[in-house]
């Protein structure tokens, strides 16, 4: 990784795929999100709810929005991938403001909340929830959150509620069990792809954010790079990051549309476009794809843990299998395919080694050597690609 930004003078990875407010790009819908978000803080009205396809930037939207947040006048709690019970629920939110609860019965947790939401109040405070992929919510727990919206304190009300999901959470507060809860919803903002012309002025954006170095991009990439991504940003930076990675094996410094279409080819995305891009995106088949493996990728899980949200992590399902399993059933010489979205592949058997390349879920390695614990030396292969070095073995499958 080192070899592959000095070669494009640049201090860093332009388009990596952890969310980094500081590469915040406003397009028009975005721009749009961010001040409704503003709007709601200000105001203090109930909820808001911000709609997005997988990959549109509905997380680094509200990043941005929290790290402008006065730390010493907002307190916010953070849940991920909620398929919770309204008990199971509070508990979360409640583990993330620091307070242990195991066990007791929803109106006692109902009732610590409310404690806690007044004493904030009383502090001068105003409390935000977040909550993200909120289409997986159960029914009841949104009427539950609509119940702990109504909470006020002479004419304030004592919390803001905001809701990130894709558009089946649309359909789902469309329902008539939560028509309620719609009544009460202040802000709804739809982010929308980029468009052709917004695409090329992101990735311009990214490459002088991260130092302009030597980098070119030839016209035709920008148009390729749109057709293949849709205007997605979380493709945009996957095929531009591979693209690059394809140039820097080229040892060239411009990045043409053959750089693209071997970016593309490499998570699935074959000539034709568009449909097979939709197709890719909706039936969730594919290398890396989005649907499903993406949302639970190693970028996303980052950019929690940087909002303080590392309790609510342990509501998500594990994926890796036991170091010491993996490493008994593989063998030298035989083949492990990555078994989660994002994999670093390091220059020695250490978390702390510098990183040789990113591996992708799907990504088939040869086994060249064991080593200590469960690190295993591994070959990746891929047309002009070929690279070895050093994976954690709990992170693979045979």
């Amino acid at each position: 990784m080192k070899d592959y930004l000095e070669f494009f003078g640049l201090r860093d990875d332009p388009f990596k795929i952890t969310p980094d407010a500081s590469y915040f790009f406003l397009s028009e819908s975005h721009q749009e999100a961010l001040s409704s978000l503003r709007y709601l803080l200000e105001t203090e009205e109930g909820f808001a709810v911000v709609i997005g396809e997988p990959g549109t930037g509905k997380t680094l939207t509200v990043r941005k929005f929290i790290d402008e947040l006065p730390p010493n006048e907002v307190r916010f709690a953070y849940v991920l991938f909620p398929n919770l019970s309204p008990e199971e629920l509070f508990e979360a939110i409640l583990e993330d403001f620091g307070i242990k609860s195991e066990g007791e019965t929803k109106n006692r947790l109902f009732a610590r909340l409310r404690d806690l939401l007044i004493e904030e109040r009383e502090a001068g405070k105003k409390v935000l929830i977040i909550i993200d992929e909120a289409q997986n919510l159960p029914t009841e727990t949104l009427e539950e959150l609509r119940i702990l919206s109504n909470l006020e304190t002479g004419d304030q009300k004592l919390l803001q509620i905001i809701l990130l999901g894709q558009p089946e959470l649309e359909e789902k507060l469309n329902s008539r069990e939560l028509r309620q809860l719609k009544q009460r919803i202040t802000v709804f903002v739809k982010l929308r792809n980029f468009t052709e012309e917004e695409t090329k002025a992101y990735i311009d954006y990214r490459i002088v954010k991260a130092g302009r170095g030597n980098v070119r991009i030839n016209p035709g990439t920008y148009r390729l790079v749109y057709r293949y991504s849709l205007g997605i940003p979380r493709l945009i930076n996957i095929l531009m990051e591979r693209a690059l990675m394809a140039g820097f094996v080229d040892t060239t410094h411009e990045i043409k549309p053959e750089h693209v279409k071997r970016a593309g080819e490499s998570i699935g995305i074959r000539v034709g476009g568009e449909n097979t891009l939709r197709t890719l995106l909706y039936a969730g088949i594919g290398g890396l794809l989005i649907a499903g493996a993406l949302l639970m990728g190693a970028g996303k899980l980052m950019d929690y843990i940087s909002l303080k949200s590392a309790q609510s992590i342990a509501h998500i399902p594990a994926k890796v299998i036991g170091g010491q399993d993996i490493q008994r059933s593989i063998k030298t010489g035989g083949r492990v395919i990555v078994s989660v979205p994002m994999l670093n592949m390091r220059e020695s058997p250490d978390r702390n080694a510098p990183v040789v390349y990113v591996l992708r879920e799907g990504d088939e390695l040869r086994v060249l050597e064991k080593g200590p614990e469960t690190w295993l030396k591994v070959l990746f292969s891929n047309g002009d690609i070929e690279v070895k070095g050093w994976v954690n073995g709990k992170y693979v499958r045979d």
